[in-house]
Parts: structure tokens; C-alpha cells; sequence
């Protein structure tokens, strides 16, 4: 059992208080944070990478290689990328398509830099905003009706058919519909104090991070979803999605799959990424853990537990601090720091953190 330290990935998204603060560093830092990396991604070597290298098995447990998870502290200032990420089988047939076309792993215009498909848990630390799964349809014309835009009547209609006219749409027609949309969205933001006067303004801040980007149009489309402490949002493979503002822990299977369409200037491959959504409505994309603090999804790789007060855990697992002093057996950990525990070795936790595990 030992500490491990996290890497932290300085995203023009990220926030220049949120991660400081919460390890009780000082506020602004000079590069905005987005991400802090604990696991054994390549994409952030470190100790832990190295020592499962050199046991697999030891750290691991009989039979097994690499560590199947990435565990991240994310503060997002602005909102990401509206992306989706492929199953299993996408992801193994898009990676081999890529390799056999000769497509560098680091070019601009890569989809598939791995095999692998990327379900991913957030759990809000405070208040969390994202946008998440398509909202029903019904509920997006009433939208619709209340914007009362002609411009917009391209969004009405099934699912893949308005997605793909938005992507479509050239891009010299984009300012003067996002404006009009924008002016239309201020109004109403200023004068309604429902679910469409808060997806109004939400347009209005991302007009502001990305002014006239077609992402702009999926607020109209996608749940508008806000998390309080300890609520989590689960994204499986096909929901658009994209986190919008706050801080959070997520855990996802090892992979850097990612298909986007807007709020982004890196590729967009339109066909791929329709080729890749699930085309159904998500009505409430929320989750609870259960009275012992897991978070139950059906995500093979990982499983997450909160944990506020103490708790007894078996290794291999990854602990979390994220509150004031925590205790990991003999390991004192500050807020924001981290301990792993190896295969065959226990520890009882003692404060706020999270702890996560491989899948079974």
C-alpha cells in the first residue's frame, strides 16, 4: 500500500481554482486545470503504471494485466466537447479501418486511437452541470413551439434526422440562425422561470464560449442535467453528452475513444459519429448509489463507492480523498491525493473519499 500522485492535465476547458482548492493549493493557478489522472493510462505514466508493469499479477491478482480503469478528478470552467463514445465492437472495428488506412495515432483526423469502448460514471462533488442523452421528443418540440423560430424547424422531427441536418447545415448559415436563437434565448432566460428559461440561458453561455458553433444547437436537443453532491451521471456507449461546468470524480474503462459534433475545433467525422449514437430518448440519465455509497452500472471495468465515515476494502483498488484528512490503513491522505491498495492486501478508510475497484 502506498501513495500515489495524480497528473494533471491542463485543458483550455479547465478551472484555475477548482482542483487548487480542493488539495489547498494557492488560487488562480497559472495554466487552467481540467483533469487529475490516478491509474496506470499510458497517456500519464507514473509510479503506479510502473509498478503494475513490473507485477502485473502481484498488484493485480492471478490472471490479470492492466489496470481496465482510469479514476480522474474533472473541474470544467467551460463546457467540453459534445462527444459520444462506440461499443466494444465499434471501437475494434474502427481501430482496425484506421490502422489499415495508414492513419497516424496522433492526426487530426484519427477516430480510433484504441480498441476499446469507454463507459464512463461522474459523480458531482458540488453542484455539476452537463447535458446528457437526447430529452423526448414531445417535451423538445413544446421547446420548439415556446423559441417559436422557423429557423429552428429543422430540429423538429425524429432524432437522427434533426442531428444530421444540424451537422449538415453549412457553416456560412450558422451566425445568422445562432444569432437569432441567442437574441430569442436572452429574452426568454430573462423571462421564465422553468426548465425551457434554463435551457435558454444555457444557450446563451455556450453562444459566449463558442460563438456561432452548430454544438450550440444540441441544447436544444440534449437533457439539460444538474447533479448536487454525491448524485452521478452514467454515460454508456451511443448518449451524447457533455459536461458543462462544476467539479467532479469520474471513473471510465481505459480508452481515449471519443467522436465529437460541436462545441470543439478538433475533427468532426459527421458519418462515423451517426453511425455511432443510440437514437432514443433518455428521459432522466441520473444515478444513486445505494445505501452502502456503489454506484451500480452495467460498466465491466469499474466499480465506485463513496464513502463518508469508515469502511473496510480489498485491493486492487484506488482511494480517493476528497474532503479533509482521510485515513487508508496507515496512510494518511490530504483532499485530492490518493493511495492504491494491491491485490491481496485490506485497509480500513476512515473520512470522505472515493474508492474504486476492477469490475467483476
Amino acid at each position: 500500500m502506498r501513495c500515489i500522485e495524480g497528473a494533471v492535465q491542463n485543458y483550455a476547458w479547465g478551472s484555475h481554482e477548482s482542483l487548487a482548492k480542493l488539495q489547498g493549493r494557492p488560487t488562480p493557478t497559472e495554466k487552467p486545470e481540467a483533469e487529475l489522472w490516478f491509474g496506470a493510462h499510458p497517456g500519464a505514466p507514473g509510479e503506479l503504471l510502473d509498478l503494475i508493469t513490473a507485477d502485473p499479477e502481484g498488484q493485480l491478482g492471478q490472471g490479470h494485466t492492466r489496470l481496465p480503469f482510469l479514476l480522474k478528478l474533472l473541474a470544467a470552467e467551460r463546457a467540453l466537447s459534445i462527444q459520444v463514445h462506440p461499443t466494444k465492437a465499434q471501437a475494434e472495428a474502427g481501430f482496425a479501418a484506421d490502422e489499415a488506412a495508414g492513419i497516424a495515432r496522433d492526426a487530426f483526423e484519427r477516430n480510433y486511437k484504441d480498441d476499446n469502448h469507454k463507459p464512463e460514471l461522474l459523480v458531482a462533488l458540488g453542484e455539476f452541470e452537463a447535458m446528457a442523452g437526447f430529452r423526448p421528443v414531445a417535451r423538445t418540440a413544446e421547446l420548439l413551439d415556446r423559441l417559436a423560430l422557423p429557423e429552428l424547424d429543422f430540429l423538429r422531427g425524429d432524432l437522427r434526422g434533426a442531428v444530421e441536418r444540424a451537422l449538415h447545415m453549412p457553416a456560412g448559415d450558422l451566425p445568422e440562425i445562432i444569432d437569432a436563437l441567442t437574441r430569442r434565448c436572452r429574452e426568454l432566460a430573462a423571462n421564465a422561470n422553468d426548465w425551457m428559461g434554463e435551457v435558454a440561458d444555457l444557450v446563451v453561455r455556450l453562444e459566449q464560449q463558442y460563438p456561432h458553433d452548430r454544438g450550440v444547437l444540441f441544447a436544444l436537443l440534449l437533457n439539460r442535467v444538474v447533479l448536487q453532491e454525491g448524485e452521478a451521471l452514467y454515460l454508456d456507449a451511443g448518449q451524447l453528452h457533455a459536461y458543462v461546468r462544476g467539479t467532479g470524480v469520474e471513473i471510465m474503462a481505459n480508452s481515449d475513444n471519443v467522436l465529437r459534433c460541436g462545441l470543439t475545433p478538433k475533427h468532426i467525422d459527421v458519418e462515423e459519429l451517426l453511425s455511432v449514437v443510440r437514437w432514443e430518448e433518455l428521459a432522466d440519465p441520473r444515478l444513486q448509489a445505494d445505501a452502502d455509497g456503489v454506484y451500480h452500472t452495467p460498466a465491466e471495468e469499474f466499480i465506485l463507492r463513496r464513502v463518508d465515515g469508515e469502511a473496510e476494502i480489498a485491493g486492487p483498488a484506488i482511494v480517493l480523498a476528497v474532503g479533509g484528512a482521510t485515513e487508508c490503513g496507515e496512510l494518511h491522505l490530504d483532499s485530492g491525493s490518493a493511495a492504491w491498495v494491491p491485490a491481496g492486501e485490506e485497509a480500513h478508510v476512515r473520512g470522505k473519499a472515493f474508492i474504486a475497484r476492477p469490475g467483476a
